[in-house]
């Protein structure tokens, strides 16, 4: 296995550690892997639920808002409908929670045994026969175009919030929550779909506030070189709609003719120490010009009594949400950060209410294996917390039984042991289990489903164990016959459920993409998953013809078809294959973020670690390379003994590590005694309630030293 470490400039690890108040460490792995921008950096530095982006940068999501408002003054029947996997029930237990809390009638469903995929025509025909007249669809409907159009001829108003990625076509929804649109304006692409339904419910909560849907204008006046400098910025939602800055020489101008005028127009002005800018503005217009002005510095100081008195030019230093802005800050940026940031303390409750509910929304970004950057990174660092520390009943009722109570829970603990158990449910046809789990107040059905969903997963191991026996012979067939560069299997007794995790398991195996076929009475139903780059998607467009429905992300999707056009199918993959974008197989390779001396690896090192953290994908765990440890103690172990337990002498500590089917190595590589060069991930070992430091070993060499 190669160790790559990439080189990085010395005077730029400098320059990063000054500006961010960083050590030398941490600061080279972030210059090394590239987060070096004040846009991405300060997702590793904050954790404050105030960096997260404005629900309202979606387009529509006023609309959606004001459509959920009319449900409630109309007393409305609404509908909730999810998929079936962990991402789609943590959605659903969500926006129906958020729609009950005000007041509706909410019933709502998941694809249930067999059924398809998302919306049906079938399931729309019954919503209306029950007085349903707006849907809610949530991690699915983006590609339900004839579904929602039949809704639509039926009289149900469908809202979709989604990430799956589109198609050509899109559906008549009243509103289309969805990140992955060619044209939004959201600036990030990567939130799973509960984290959608997360900023619904924040965009639900807001809207019962004084600022929702009025248009703000804040204004600030300053001195400049013989003139008045005006900026000012247009918010609506909170969000900045447009800014300006015009010069004024004072006597030259009046302000009826001014760009100015016409940006303030039909907006409320606010200020901050209108005295102040009242003077300003009288320099600048005159005496007699009444500028009708809302001065909001009282009411923030009321809530921040330490910056009583204080000006926007001495607060510009000490803003944190201006710090990571790209651009150098302002008085007016000051002002809109502290604007903003009086808002959120103003509106406690809606951020208490998205904190509670972001156990859920970690679930379901891990789960869905979204990319840990950007708000991913508040939202599942939080969601983690909260986990941790004060979890919704029925998730506690499932951390008790996999004995994870107690210890502080890692992004790992929820791909490994929590998020495998809630998609059993849905593998199993049975999706509705864990969704109640989730939502019930009933204590004893509560620990009843708790088991059940236990149980779901203990026979979902079976069933994918025989499925992945079954497809070997097969596999090794395809992979050949498409030069190891994609794999098909298909087979009437693999189980539909377990399509996803076979063919995971396949793309990882031979690191190539590979689909799994289930044969069922009426059709067959298929999962894929990529590797090596190929965008999934891409590859089920140019088979659109053959497949009765498809849809999915760049890395996951899943489809339909009529058994017998399975064969078809396979001479369409042999012919399209080769001219799929895809990287090369090559050696694998193991990237090192830091190299260290052995008496650098301290406990100091956690705290770096726990900088970067959570780790997951597009972030994966700090490699360290550290050259010239002892083996100073080595066991076995194992059901078969094929994992090591080693202790390395690290000079003045002694540390513990794991090395994972290695057994091997020891007398060929390495052997008790030994000085080595080794790759190592950071990390704890939580056991019977007591956390200590560990090392996972990535690779050994035989130390030059």
């Amino acid at each position: 296995m190669k160790w790559n470490k990439k080189p990085i400039d010395g005077a730029r690890v400098k320059e990063f550690a000054v500006a961010y108040d960083l050590d030398l460490l941490a600061s080279a792995i972030f210059v090394r892997r590239g987060i070096d921008t004040p846009e991405r950096v300060q997702f590793y530095l904050e954790d404050d639920l105030r960096f997260l982006h404005n629900p309202f940068l979606f387009d529509e999501m006023a609309d959606a808002v004001q459509r959920i408002q009319q449900a409630v003054s109309e007393g409305e029947r609404v509908h909730v409908f999810g998929d079936r996997d962990v991402d789609g029930m943590t959605s659903t237990v969500l926006m129906t929670e958020a729609l009950q809390n005000l007041g509706l009638e909410v019933s709502w469903g998941v694809p249930m045994g067999d059924d398809p995929y998302g919306l049906t025509v079938g399931l729309v025909e019954s919503l209306a026969a029950q007085d349903v007249t707006l849907l809610v669809a949530v991690d699915c409907g983006t590609t339900n175009v004839a579904e929602i159009r039949r809704a639509a001829d039926l009289g149900i108003d469908t809202i979709v919030i989604d990430h799956h990625n589109p198609q050509e076509e899109l559906p008549p929804a009243v509103a289309l929550i969805n990140p992955k649109m060619p044209d939004s304006s959201y600036p990030f692409a990567g939130l799973c779909s509960c984290a959608l339904a997360g900023k619904v419910r924040y965009a639900l909560g807001f809207a019962h506030t004084d600022f929702f849907n009025q248009p703000l204008c804040l204004l600030n006046a300053r001195p400049g070189n013989e003139s008045i400098i005006m900026d000012a910025i247009r918010i609506e939602n909170m969000v900045e709609i447009d800014r300006i800055s015009e010069s004024l020489v004072p006597g030259v101008l009046d302000v009826e003719h001014s760009r100015l005028a016409e940006f303030l127009q039909g907006a409320a002005i606010l200020v901050y120490d209108a005295p102040a800018q009242e003077q300003i503005l009288r320099r600048a217009f005159g005496p007699n010009v009444d500028v009708s002005t809302v001065d909001v510095a009282p009411e923030i100081w009321k809530l921040f009594p330490a910056l009583n008195g204080r000006s926007l030019l001495r607060l510009r230093g000490e803003s944190r949400l201006s710090r990571y802005n790209g651009r150098a800050s302002g008085e007016i940026d000051v002002f809109l950060s502290l604007f903003t940031t009086f808002v959120h303390r103003r509106e406690t409750a809606l951020l208490d209410d998205l904190a509670g509910s972001l156990d859920l929304v970690a679930l379901g970004t891990l789960a869905d294996m979204m990319p840990l950057e950007d708000e991913n990174r508040i939202l599942v660092k939080q969601g983690l917390r909260r986990m941790t520390e004060a979890p919704r009943p029925g998730l506690r009722s499932l951390l008790e039984r996999q004995k994870l109570r107690g210890k502080t829970i890692a992004a790992r603990d929820v791909g490994w042991m929590v998020s495998p158990v809630l998609n059993a449910s849905g593998r199993m046809g049975e999706p509705d289990r864990a969704v109640r789990l989730l939502l019930t107040c009933d204590e004893q059905e509560r620990e009843r489903l708790a088991d059940s969903v236990i149980e779901l997963n203990t026979r979902r191991k079976a069933v994918g164990d025989e499925a992945w026996s079954l497809v070997q012979a097969q596999a090794r067939t395809s992979f050949d016959d498409h030069e190891g560069r994609f794999i098909l299997v298909h087979h009437e007794a693999i189980h539909r459920g377990v399509t996803g995790i076979v063919a995971g398991r396949l793309a990882r195996h031979y690191d190539a993409p590979a689909a799994v076929i289930s044969l069922l009475p009426d059709g067959a139903v298929g999962s894929v998953r990529t590797a090596r780059g190929m965008v999934v998607t891409d590859l089920l467009a140019r088979c659109d013809d053959l497949l009765s429905d498809w849809g999915g992300h760049d890395q996951a999707g899943g489809f339909r078809l009529a058994a017998a056009r399975i064969a078809g199918l396979e001479q369409r993959l042999r012919a399209i294959i080769p001219s799929m974008a895809m990287r090369e197989q090559s050696e694998p390779a193991l990237e090192i973020d830091a190299e260290l001396t052995p008496d650098l690896l301290t406990l100091k090192l956690l705290e770096v670690v726990r900088l970067f953290a959570p780790f997951g994908q597009t972030n994966p765990p700090l490699s360290f390379l550290i050259r010239g440890l002892r083996v100073l103690d080595l066991s076995f172990m194992g059901k078969t003994q094929e994992h090591l337990r080693l202790t390395f002498d690290a000079g003045a500590s002694k540390w513990p590590a794991v090395y994972w089917s290695a057994a091997e190595r020891v007398g060929t590589v390495f052997t008790k005694g030994d000085l080595v060069d080794t790759v190592v991930n950071v990390g704890v070992n939580y056991y019977q309630g007591t956390e200590t430091p560990q090392l996972t070993v990535l690779d050994v060499r035989e130390s030059l030293q």
